[in-house]
């Protein structure tokens, strides 16, 4: 399953951080991720240097054969997750949209963070569904006006 974006919500204090998997780009809706770092876009290509060894052609091979030290060049950091997504789900939600998001750090990491980046007022949930108090967009964020009737 390929996710667009791997955020790394910092910890806040003592609050611990961790990884929020976005697999449309909904985070950008509701909080400013201009300075968080995006897993998905770290890949680094590395030369990597192998020492020689032996091999042998079956096992207790009489004669191994010696492989030469040599360099071979790598990327690292280019791997998409497969299978389940590690974490468990929270929901975030305007009263507009409601989205799900995997995430692997603590609620209360999460919810530190979107007091200071919230783009607008949001409703968080935590993976069974419990309501957390509603957070405010940050100061200085654009705020969309709910209206309920």
């Amino acid at each position: 399953m390929s996710y667009d974006h791997i955020y790394v919500i910092p910890d806040q204090g003592k609050m611990k951080g961790g990884k929020l998997y976005d697999k449309y780009t909904n985070l950008a809706y509701f909080a400013d991720v201009t300075g968080l770092e995006d897993k998905t876009q770290t890949g680094v290509d590395l030369e990597v240097n192998v020492t020689s060894y032996t091999r042998g052609r079956f096992m207790r091979d009489p004669a191994p054969s010696t492989i030469p030290a040599q360099t071979r060049n790598v990327s690292m950091g280019i791997r998409q997750a497969k299978g389940a997504i590690p974490g468990y789900t929270i929901t975030l939600d305007d009263g507009t949209e409601r989205r799900q998001f995997q995430y692997t750090g603590g609620m209360s990491g999460l919810y530190a963070w979107l007091k200071t980046a919230a783009t607008q007022n949001v409703d968080l949930y935590g993976p069974t569904g419990t309501p957390y108090d509603p957070i405010p967009a940050a100061a200085g964020q654009a705020s969309t006006l709910k209206i309920t009737k």
